[in-house]
């Protein structure tokens, strides 16, 4: 019976989360001034929805077509165009709040024990604070407030990476051929997304920090991750190809061209932009993230256990973030928004465990 009224009372929470995120997100959501890329995309949506031989117009301006693909379905069922493309960072940003969720709960929970699809799928019905917590943040964030209110790549950007990392933490922890198959998948999506999508590749190593080399047959078990490591990315490169279909897939490189330096144009002065770059956005990390909440991003790493998920996240959020600062031609404050995700959850987990020590303090004063 107690057991049953956990699962109740758990249930409940993820529901009032839920409920509040699309309160946020849907009140007043066209209420919002049309920003210039968001005609643009909805207008590309617009035209592949009419003529399957332009499925792939947004490829013409060197951007990959995963959002004008789903925005282009929704305007089948939602007659304005806009609401229709605007839903679907409403969708996405959902499903960023799903991974937070699930992310935060397989990296911090006490013990895996049952079979993989019991794990994977029954952690939603554990009852764990630091996952209530991290999902709150992300629903409440203003950043994701507006991200996921707009017409832009940027909510389904952070939406497939979030669950990248989540993927890669099971298959580095479980070695499952299935896994891996998912995990090359998922991140195919985000490299269909935006550019971005392929740092889940690059970033694939570091989930070896999770590695257990303390298991008995460990090099065998690093072959095999090695092995499957290969598999994701044959997968996502193979439906990253899909791409080749169409006769504009060489703009891609020349628009990126337009974002960051190639590396032989950033030879020639690899240090005359770092201080332009670095100062933008780590000015706009401090806007949108805010100093009160980097201290809890800093003070997870001294309190609680779990240094090794911490540092992941940690990577997670700083590496792309050095590398757009090294490599950055033309900066956005949106281009962050993926990268501010796992900060979220280190602030979580630094609100978690302060409750608890509250918690046992005030226990023992009494």
């Amino acid at each position: 019976m107690v057991f049953n009224k956990v699962r109740i009372t758990t249930l409940l929470i993820f529901l009032f989360i839920f409920a509040l995120y699309f309160v946020t997100r849907l009140t007043n959501i066209m209420s919002l001034p049309l920003f210039t890329d968001e005609a643009i995309y909805v207008r590309w949506a617009q035209i592949a929805r009419q003529d399957a031989a332009w499925r792939f117009i947004s490829l013409t301006d060197g951007k990959q077509p995963s959002f004008i693909w789903i925005a282009m379905n929704i305007m089948r069922v939602i007659e304005d165009p806009l609401l229709a493309s605007r839903l679907v960072s409403v969708f996405a940003g959902f499903g960023t709040l799903l991974g937070v969720m699930m992310l935060t709960l397989e990296l911090f929970k006490k013990k895996r024990t049952g079979s993989v699809l019991n794990q994977i799928f029954g952690q939603l019905l554990e009852s764990k604070t630091i996952g209530y917590i991290a999902g709150l943040l992300f629903v409440l964030f203003p950043f994701a407030l507006v991200m996921d209110r707009m017409a832009m790549y940027d909510s389904l950007v952070a939406f497939t990476m979030v669950w990248a990392l989540y993927m890669e933490v099971l298959l580095v922890r479980y070695m499952r051929l299935d896994i891996a198959l998912l995990t090359g998948v998922v991140i195919g999506g985000a490299v269909l997304t935006k550019t971005s999508g392929f740092f889940a590749l690059y970033l694939l190593p570091f989930s070896l920090l999770l590695f257990d080399f303390k298991h008995t047959h460990f090099k065998k078990r690093i072959l095999e991750w090695i092995f499957y490591a290969i598999i994701v990315s044959i997968v996502a490169y193979s439906i990253y190809s899909v791409l080749r279909l169409s006769p504009f897939f060489y703009i891609i490189d020349e628009k990126n061209g337009l974002f960051v330096y190639p590396l032989s144009e950033w030879l020639k002065h690899p240090v005359d932009y770092l201080y332009g770059n670095f100062n933008a956005i780590i000015g706009w990390y401090l806007t949108y993230i805010t100093i009160p909440f980097i201290l809890f991003v800093a003070l997870s790493f001294f309190i609680g256990k779990n240094f090794r998920e911490k540092l992941l996240l940690f990577v997670w959020s700083m590496a792309p973030f050095v590398a757009l600062g090294i490599f950055g031609k033309t900066l956005y404050p949106r281009f962050i928004f993926f990268m501010t995700i796992p900060a979220i959850i280190l602030g979580a987990f630094a609100v978690y465990t302060l409750m608890l020590r509250f918690k046992n303090i005030f226990i023992s004063y009494r």
